[in-house]
């Protein structure tokens, strides 16, 4: 059978973009395999109850020195250590050493829904409501917290100013 003129394009612009791109110096093989090695994403997305960007929960202290390099600041804290880096703020749990927090006050970050430091609060309400599962709001003040499986997103003067992600209870953290 013979392949649609428009599928054999196709083929061929992406064969040579993907030869391209190892000719102009994109990631090396190393690179590539040490960070699937690691289970590391190097992206800007936020995945509730998973991680944001390469920071995931259930990380160990030493892939996240790896990842992060040595934090901007650092305090301990009861049975924990959170540490800050440029763009996200990280707890560790000092009993195991892992992360069991992750939060960004970055608009570099997003859901796949689109969700993102900077939305304003009605479109914040409008994307949680399309998720399945429970959503708890809590007001305090000028304050408000939309809790969901995995993801807290706080809003305030009507625009979200933080979003952290923690794991599910019963959810496997890969």
């Amino acid at each position: 059978m013979r392949m649609p003129p428009v599928l054999n394009a196709i083929s061929l612009v992406l064969a040579v973009s993907l030869a391209g791109c190892s000719l102009l110096g994109g990631q090396s093989r190393t690179d590539v395999d040490s960070v699937a090695r690691k289970g590391v994403v190097k992206d800007d997305l936020i995945v509730p109850g998973k991680r944001i960007g390469p920071v995931a929960v259930g990380m160990s202290v030493s892939q996240l020195y790896d990842v992060m390099g040595a934090p901007t600041q650092s305090e301990k804290g009861r049975g924990t250590e959170r540490y800050v880096f440029e763009d996200l703020e990280v707890v560790m749990d000092d009993a195991d050493q892992s992360v069991i927090s992750v939060a960004t006050q970055s608009a570099d970050y997003a859901t796949a829904d689109d969700i993102k430091v900077g939305l304003a609060d009605l479109g914040v309400r409008a994307k949680l409501a399309k998720l399945s599962g429970r959503l708890l709001i809590k007001e305090e003040g000028g304050t408000i917290s939309y809790f969901t499986a995995g993801m807290m997103v706080l809003v305030s003067g009507g625009h979200v100013k933080s979003i952290a992600v923690r794991s599910v209870p019963g959810a496997p953290n890969g």
